[in-house]
C-alpha cells in the first residue's frame, strides 16, 4: 500500500469568519489558494525531475503529484507514489534474503542451503520506465544473441517442506523449462560493487516471447542466485530526500504575502 505524502494548505481556522466566508465574501483569497496550490504541484514536480533517482522513478514520482481544493480557503497537494516515503524520509539496509524463509519457490541446495533463482529484466535504451536501460553498446551486443526460448513446464516440490493443506502431499510449484541460447560474455560493464562477482549483464539472454496477439518480440534477462547465508542482497540504507519539505517550506515564505494581498482585494 502507498504512503501518501501532502502539503496542506488551509485558511480556514484562521480567518473566524465562517458564515461571512462561506458567503463568497474573499473570493481573490479563494482564487490565491487554488493559485498557491497549482504553484506548489509544479515546484514539486521539477524538483521531483531533479532528484538523484533513476530516470524512470524521477519521472513516476512527478506523474503522481496532483492537488485537489478541500475547502473554499483550503487545499492539499498529494503524492502517492508507491515509493514515496523511501524517498521522503530514507528506508534503511534490507536484507533481500528474508524472502528465503517466505517464498514457496525456494530450493534446497545438496548442502542443505535455501537458494532462489532470481530473474533480472534489462530494458532496451529509451524503455527505462520501471527499470533502468542497459547501455548502448550492451543491447548492440545483445539483441545479435540467439534466442532462449520456454518450450514446456513442470512441477516441483518446494524446498521449503511445506505440505499442501489439501492434499498432505509435499507442496508443488510450477518451474519452465527452457532451450538456451547465447549468453553475453562477462566484463562489458564494470562491477557495482567491488563484492559482486561479475558485472550485471554478465550472461544475459535474449528471450523470445509473444504478445496474446501472437506478435513475437525480445525480452532481456540475467539470472542470478540468491543463497542462504550469503554476504550479499543487501540494500544499502538511502538517506531522505525530504523534497516535499523543502516546497512547502519555499510556499510558507511567499504564501503569506500574497494571501494578505488578495485579502486587500477583497475587502477593497
Amino acid at each position: 500500500m502507498a504512503t501518501e505524502f501532502s502539503i496542506s494548505i488551509d485558511l480556514a481556522e484562521l480567518m473566524e469568519i465562517g458564515p461571512i466566508a462561506r458567503a463568497g465574501m474573499f473570493t481573490n483569497l479563494a482564487s490565491q489558494v487554488e493559485a498557491v496550490a497549482q504553484v506548489g504541484v509544479e515546484r514539486w514536480k521539477r524538483a521531483a525531475l531533479k532528484a538523484p533517482l533513476w530516470e524512470g522513478e524521477r519521472q513516476a514520482y512527478a506523474a503522481s503529484i496532483r492537488y485537489s481544493m478541500t475547502g473554499s480557503y483550503s487545499a492539499e497537494i498529494v503524492s502517492d507514489y508507491k515509493y514515496v516515503e523511501d524517498i521522503e524520509t530514507g528506508r534503511p539496509a534490507y536484507d533481500l534474503k528474508r524472502m528465503l524463509s517466505t517464498s514457496m519457490k525456494v530450493r534446497m541446495s545438496k548442502k542443505g542451503r535455501r537458494y532462489l533463482i532470481i530473474p533480472f529484466r534489462h530494458n532496451t535504451p529509451g524503455n527505462d520506465a520501471h527499470a533502468p536501460a542497459m547501455p548502448e553498446h550492451v543491447y548492440a551486443a545483445a539483441k545479435e544473441l540467439s534466442a532462449s526460448r520456454i518450450i514446456g513446464g513442470h512441477r516441483r516440490q518446494s524446498g521449503t517442506g511445506a505440505f499442501d493443506v489439501k492434499t498432505r502431499q509435499p507442496y508443488m510449484v510450477a518451474g519452465r523449462n527452457y532451450r538456451w541460447g547465447d549468453r553475453l560474455p562477462p566484463g562489458m560493464t564494470p562491477k557495482k560493487a567491488d563484492h559482486h562477482k561479475t558485472d550485471p549483464y554478465a550472461g544475459m539472454v535474449r528471450m523470445d516471447a509473444k504478445t496474446p496477439g501472437g506478435k513475437r518480440y525480445s525480452t532481456y534477462l540475467t539470472f542470478r542466485v540468491m543463497v542462504e547465508g550469503s554476504p550479499g542482497w543487501i540494500i544499502k540504507p538511502r538517506p531522505g530526500l525530504f523534497i516535499a519539505k523543502a516546497v512547502a517550506d519555499s510556499i510558507q515564505r511567499t504564501a503569506a504575502t500574497d494571501f494578505a494581498a488578495a485579502m486587500q482585494r477583497d475587502l477593497a
